[in-house]
């Protein structure tokens, strides 16, 4: 299978803090990276924005407990978002922040998780270094 890139000219454009935090709100699935075993592993997760935080959950998932419960917090980034299959526009929004495991306090009321499975796991980040890009078509005449 190829793909082919589209060869029309593209803007790249920084994103601010809010917009960033605004677009993370307007998906519910991400990516949380995070160090196991001195190696970085990559779970997809589901989330929400509640009160200027991630909150994100996930099945049972014995190595975010594990890297969460003992220490309280960890330092994690969660990535998140959005491009046309077709096009490539679109946008992408990294979180670095400390994560700790949170009660399931109803965030998630009438959400299902991405995978189905009943949630077992709950964690809030909260954002400290967000960035932000988004990636247009160029309008200006070459």
């Amino acid at each position: 299978m190829t793909y082919d890139i589209d060869a029309r000219p593209r803007a790249l454009t920084e994103l601010s803090r809010e917009e960033s935090l605004r677009l993370l709100g307007n998906v519910g699935l991400g990516r949380i990276v995070f160090i196991s075993r001195a190696m970085p592993a990559i779970r997809l997760v589901t989330h929400v924005m509640h009160d200027g935080h991630i909150v994100a959950r996930t099945g049972y998932e014995p190595e975010i407990e594990a890297v969460l419960r003992p220490r309280g917090t960890s330092m994690v980034v969660y990535q998140a978002d959005m491009v046309d299959p077709a096009t490539h526009l679109g946008w992408n929004v990294m979180v670095t922040g400390t994560a700790a495991l949170v009660p399931d306090d109803g965030a998630f009321a009438g959400r299902q998780s991405w995978t189905g499975d009943k949630t077992a796991l709950v964690l809030r980040i909260r954002p400290e270094l967000v960035t932000g890009f988004e990636v247009t078509g160029d309008p200006s005449p070459r």
